[in-house]
């Protein structure tokens, strides 16, 4: 890796302060000489004994740290925040992010319907980094990090810009995993899963104490799957093993040791052309089965490792010092046979390009900080200040070559002649960023203000092995958030705030060039209601946010467009086990613009709505439980010209599950689940940006699954 002489200062001055937390903690300190050195109440308490890091029970979550990297109570977070819980994904027996994003507000999260390579989350209109544990996980053109529903106890999307703590992250919001960890208690799960598209898959998580102390605990998860996808040709096959190791020499201190190794295996998505699919063609339409590849040609292969720790200690005086790292490294290779983007098909054939892809992303992210509440009269604070280090490395090639057409109504494969991969992109970049970043949190009887600002300093280093040259760039900004909130005692909670974002732009454009960093900033008003003595929660938000040189990618090319703006309403609500009851209901209303153009933002739908509902029963039916969902997403365009738009579309989801207890108490423990989702197998087009390249919905997939835990 190589530093300029501004990136070594800045590496220095980084690992000085994060080797170092001895210059952070007076600044805390000093409030306490008021009292004496006596700890004072926090801001916010625990609810029900609710982690905020941990396992929730039921699908609403009351705590979270992902907005403020502290535990707050979700109904006092000036900034909306949508948590789907374990408990959300068993339910929905979801196998994807995008699957469990599904009935999150402003989410769109199958643009290009069952990939199985990546999902391709946007919120708010905007692609979003992904998280995990609260650190950044690396993210390059193609290689992208995917993980498991099954390894993570929730996954929190927090929507509007999170810059000021998080650094680099563009206005839509981040996602953050928060993963399963060593449990105090004995865990121990079996799970078989069968399904159609074909589907074979076994999971097992077991967990607990090692010593009779405690003070030792250890967590084990792992899977593996052979399944197939709706389109011929491309499998979905999955391996992974997420080891954890938990210490705790006393009251106060902890130290989580954890990582997790995956690998996939598969195929690619398919590049389809509009006539047949998005309008009929002299031949009609062609099926969502339609494969266009080569099957001896064709290879996905993702290999994803990542190693790192969570430590965390609470001092005599009450200050908390955290302290996490994370090395990670994603390794892509795609070689396939695909419809060619700048060759128009002429019905019944397709014209083809072969393309080979590797692509790797190595990510070091250190993050330190120190925490305290403190009083100034009759307000509270609570501080927190840190620093982070974020070390990124990418190698990029992406070649193509002739390959032959093919008759997409009555393909033959095998026959096809591919021509030498000839790169049109070869480069590395590296980038390197620090971040110094200061957040109070302060209460005065029921308001609750919260001011955070942050400095990041990076530089991206990129060379261009097509033509032997060498780009630095030198980014640095500061960037802020506020919000103030007022609590009234029957659980309202109005709010407003605002912030704005900063990124250096990750990733190279197909020639190989950085793309430029760009800014954002949003407005944001909105009200929260929790029931008092309930676990409801009730969401309501406005919001108008911009963004600068925004990289859109249509017809496999991808560009920096300018100014875009998005402003748009969010309604949510989750009520958990209310009389048996759960209920999930999300609205958003969308309206993006390109200022120079004045076009609608591609993939961004005007409407979305959802609603699931879940109902255990009880009486001559206990242990038996069942639910229904529908999702609504209204048309959006894929091209920056919005020439092609894929018309709006309903899909009907629904899941049934079963105490096998109630059966025979020889079964306790163990329980059958069966979920369809899209269950009238509705045919429609998630996307489309070229007349070449249009991608068809998920269809109906049924998923059966036997869960036994003791």
């Amino acid at each position: 890796m190589t530093f300029s002489a501004n990136s070594e200062r800045i590496r220095r001055l980084g690992l000085a302060l994060l080797g170092s937390s001895a210059m952070l903690p007076p600044m805390l300190n000093l409030a306490y000489a008021q009292e004496g050195g006596t700890q004072l109440a926090p801001i916010v308490v625990q609810a029900d004994g609710e982690n905020a890091k941990g396992p929730v029970r039921g699908i609403v979550a009351k705590q979270s740290a992902t907005a403020t990297k502290s535990s707050r109570a979700v109904v006092e977070t000036p900034q909306s925040i949508s948590i789907a819980t374990a408990d959300q994904i068993r339910q929905q027996q979801v196998t994807t992010t995008s699957e469990a994003m599904r009935y999150t507000p402003s989410t769109n999260a199958e643009i290009f319907g069952a990939d199985p390579r990546a999902d391709w989350i946007r919120m708010r209109g905007f692609i979003v980094p992904e998280l995990l544990d609260g650190t950044r996980m690396p993210r390059a053109t193609y290689a992208w990090p995917r993980i498991d529903p099954y390894m993570v106890e929730r996954i929190e999307a927090l929507r509007g810009p999170a810059a000021a703590l998080y650094g680099q992250t563009p206005p839509g919001g981040l996602i953050n995993f928060v993963s399963k960890k060593p449990t105090d208690e004995p865990l121990r799960e079996v799970q078989f899963t069968l399904g159609e598209p074909w589907r074979k898959q076994a999971a097992f998580d077991f967990s607990g104490p090692i010593d009779d102390e405690g003070q030792f605990l250890y967590r084990l998860t792992g899977m593996v799957r052979d399944a197939e996808t709706q389109v011929d040709h491309v499998d979905d096959n999955r391996m992974f093993i997420a080891p954890s190791l938990t210490w705790k020499p006393e009251e106060g201190t902890e130290l989580t040791i954890s990582g997790h190794h995956i690998r996939d295996d598969g195929g690619s998505l398919q590049f389809l052309p509009a006539p047949g699919m998005l309008y009929p063609s002299a031949y009609g339409y062609y099926g969502r089965d339609t494969y266009i590849g080569e099957p001896g040609y064709d290879d996905f292969q993702r290999r994803q490792s990542a190693i790192g720790y969570q430590f965390a200690h609470t001092f005599d005086n009450g200050i908390t010092f955290n302290s996490s790292a994370r090395l990670m490294e994603v390794d892509y290779d795609l070689n396939v046979v695909r419809g060619h983007p700048a060759a128009a098909a002429v019905p019944p054939m397709v014209n083809r390009l072969a393309a080979a892809i590797h692509d790797v992303a190595r990510t070091f992210t250190m993050d330190n900080n120190v925490s305290g509440t403190v009083e100034t009269g009759p307000v509270t604070h609570n501080l927190l200040a840190g620093v982070d280090l974020l070390v990124q490395n990418y190698d990029y090639q992406f070649g193509t070559g002739t390959a032959s057409p093919l008759n997409i109504y009555n393909p033959v494969y095998g026959q096809a002649t591919i021509g030498t991969i000839t790169n049109t992109a070869n480069a590395k970049q590296n980038i390197n960023q620090v971040g110094f970043y200061l957040q109070d949190e302060m209460s005065l009887d029921n308001w609750r203000l919260t001011l955070t600002g942050r400095y990041d300093a990076a530089e991206m280093d990129t060379y261009n092995r097509l033509n032997s040259t060498r780009t630095v760039n030198d980014d640095g900004a500061f960037t802020g958030r506020a919000g103030l909130l007022y609590a009234f005692d029957n659980g309202i909670a109005p709010y407003v705030s605002y912030g704005t974002s900063f990124e250096p732009t990750q990733g190279l454009s197909t020639t190989g060039q950085p793309w430029d960093p760009n800014e954002g900033k949003q407005w944001e008003a909105g009200v929260k209601y929790q029931p008092l003595g309930t676990d409801h929660l009730f969401t309501l938000a406005a919001f108008d946010l911009e963004q600068s040189n925004l990289v859109v990618t249509s017809g496999g090319v991808s560009q920096q467009i300018g100014r875009v703006e998005m402003r748009g309403i969010e309604a949510e609500a989750k009520i958990n086990m209310w009389e048996g009851w759960d209920v999930i209901a999300s609205y958003a209303y969308l309206d993006s613009n390109v200022t120079a153009t004045g076009k609608r933002v591609i993939y961004v739908p005007n409407h979305q709505a959802a609603l699931w509902v879940n109902h255990t029963f009880s009486g001559n039916l206990e242990g038996f439980s069942a639910g229904a969902g529908v999702r609504y997403t209204g048309a959006s365009f894929g091209d920056t010209a919005n020439a092609l738009e894929a018309p709006a579309y309903t899909l009907f989801d629904v899941a049934a599950r079963l105490d096998l207890s109630a059966i025979n108490d020889s079964l306790k423990g163990s329980e059958i689940a069966v979920n369809v989702a899209n269950l009238f197998d509705e045919e429609y087009v998630a996307s489309c940006n070229t007349v070449t390249q249009c991608y068809w919905g998920t269809g109906r997939t049924i998923r059966a699954t036997l869960t036994h835990r003791w």
